[in-house]
């Protein structure tokens, strides 16, 4: 997977490339209106977008695939497994939803799932830095093409400081689940 980060980071226009947020940087009340003006743009099609994002993952990181379970054996193209979409919906939602409440919980909040199973499973599977690093430059990806002419570098910022404190919040989780 290394092989495809140099793509990333020397991308022509450079443009997606985010310094990593140390825990010490806010998420301030712009910030925070960024995100939750851009992800009310794409909640209702929250399936689209997830799928969108993960599609993207794998095309920039096809041995991705391998760490998800029901994609191993599958003969079904990416697009069209029954279990992929509500999967990458989920993803999406909770990355976004824990976005959107960063400012105002002072910290990650993730609904559905316990920060510790989500720690466990990313554990379990062998993810890694540079797993994080693919994830983060197809989200910010996804969301630009979602958002379209709103997108700026001030939005790709938030959702950079955004991402980086629930990527934090997971890999202080990572440990063999008990």
């Amino acid at each position: 997977m290394a092989e495809h980060l140099d793509t990333i980071n020397h991308n022509k226009d450079g443009e997606i490339n985010c310094e990593n947020v140390e825990g010490a940087h806010l998420f301030t009340e712009e910030q925070e209106a960024l995100v939750v003006q851009s992800w009310s743009l794409m909640k209702k099609n929250a399936g689209e977008w997830g799928l969108k994002f993960f599609l993207k993952i794998f095309e920039i990181a096809p041995s991705a695939q391998k760490m998800f379970p029901f994609l191993r054996d599958s003969q079904v193209p990416l697009d069209q497994n029954p279990k992929l979409k509500p999967h990458a919906k989920s993803v999406f939602v909770m990355t976004c939803e824990a976005a959107v409440q960063l400012r105002k919980a002072g910290k990650v909040v993730i609904r559905d799932s316990s920060l510790k199973k989500l720690g466990a499973t990313h554990f379990k599977y062998g993810v890694a830095d540079e797993h994080f690093e693919v994830t983060k430059y197809a989200l910010m990806e996804t969301i630009k093409e979602a958002v379209g002419e709103m997108w700026s570098a001030e939005m790709k910022k938030a959702w950079c400081v955004a991402y980086d404190h629930l990527v934090a919040a997971i890999k202080t989780e990572m440990k063999p689940s008990s």
